[in-house]
């Protein structure tokens, strides 16, 4: 009897009981940290598509003001078809006269000036331009200026067109990306024809 009782004291089955519950919780601490880190590199991953495709809506807003500027001074360069310059397509011809700001001045995959590449292939760059006239800030027209109160003359630099630009990006990941920017255009300004 004696040696039944000193069996039951016997506590070294404890230990192991003990270890297993340590790896346990070292296991579900080691998922866990596996599972923070791996929806880490997922945002990251959307972080950097959000930043591609803002830089090339900021990007498409460039080239929207280099066209714009280009139609403003030679107003018949896209009467040739297809409508392109380089890789950009021009959907509506007459972009660089519309005063009105469309009912929707997002751009989209229906409704827009100017498309960047020429394909609807993921990723491009859709752009909206209009443009309101204004006179500028102590412009003027004198008449009988001049010597001795003949001829006419302007001072300053008479008006200037605010052009609202638009840039839509759809990139990789589904990330899209607008930008609105405004760019005035000085009334009497020639460039020269890049086409």
């Amino acid at each position: 009897m004696g040696q039944t009782f000193s069996t039951l004291k016997n506590e070294q089955g404890s230990v192991l009981v003990v270890a297993l519950m340590i790896l346990v919780l070292l296991t579900i601490i080691g998922i866990s940290a596996s599972t923070t880190s791996t929806i880490d590199i997922q945002i990251a991953g959307n972080e950097k598509f959000h930043k591609i495709s803002f830089y090339a809506a900021d990007g498409g807003t460039q080239a929207g003001i280099e066209l714009l500027e280009q139609n403003v001074s030679c107003p018949l360069g896209f009467s040739i078809e297809p409508k392109t310059i380089g890789n950009a397509e021009v959907t509506n011809d007459d972009f660089w006269q519309d005063e009105n700001p469309p009912t929707n001045p997002f751009p989209s995959d229906t409704e827009r000036d100017i498309h960047i590449p020429i394909s609807d292939a993921v990723p491009h760059t859709n752009l909206t331009i209009f443009g309101n006239t204004q006179l500028s800030t102590g412009s003027a027209i004198q008449m009988a200026a001049g010597y001795e109160g003949k001829g006419k003359g302007a001072g300053g630099a008479g008006g200037y067109i605010i052009y609202d630009i638009y840039s839509q990006h759809k990139g990789q990941a589904k990330s899209e990306s607008i930008v609105n920017i405004q760019w005035r255009h000085l009334i009497g300004q020639e460039g020269t024809c890049m086409y």
